[in-house]
């Protein structure tokens, strides 16, 4: 998968230029990094493959509670960079109160929740980690779910607050 990585004055031809590539088999699909509802609907009017992905900053202090919805009714999965707030942020969604709370009810991590919220609102997250032990614990999210109340509870988290401006 090829990413262009967020909408500029050129994105239909350089969109157009990776379609030649997926045409030719060199590149299997193509996806969006940094896109929203406002660009969207424009742009894959101009486009012969619809997008397979958008992946955009989605953790619980900013959820894209429309985006979400949105590209997922279009056929697009979502996936979530920074699914843990990102570089200076992840401790205070670790430490959060609810999230905390939450954790201790399932004998699970914070990052366990968190990627569990994002797995049952359709979000594939892509945690980073070189710590083999934490690799671990962020595949170790099958074996509980969220109930709806946890699941509303994590939404009120929603600040609207973006960590690095794209």
């Amino acid at each position: 998968m090829m990413l262009l990585h967020h909408p500029g004055s050129n994105d239909v031809k350089a969109y157009k230029a990776i379609e030649k590539f997926v045409e030719q088999g060199k590149i299997r699909s193509i996806g969006l990094s940094n896109w929203y509802i406002e660009e969207i609907d424009d742009f894959i009017a101009q486009v012969n493959i619809m997008p397979a992905l958008v992946q955009n900053e989605i953790h619980p202090y900013y959820q894209e509670q429309q985006v979400v919805p949105y590209m997922h009714y279009l056929g697009i999965v979502m996936q979530a960079w920074y699914p843990f707030g990102g570089r200076g942020h992840t401790n205070a969604i670790f430490n959060n109160s609810t999230i905390t709370n939450i954790a201790r009810t399932h004998n699970v991590t914070s990052a366990q929740v968190v990627l569990r919220w994002h797995l049952q609102r359709g979000v594939v997250a892509i945690p980073g980690s070189s710590n083999p032990e934490h690799i671990k614990e962020n595949i170790s999210v099958f074996h509980f779910s969220l109930n709806e109340e946890e699941m509303n509870a994590i939404a009120m988290l929603d600040r609207n607050e973006k960590h690095e401006w794209y």
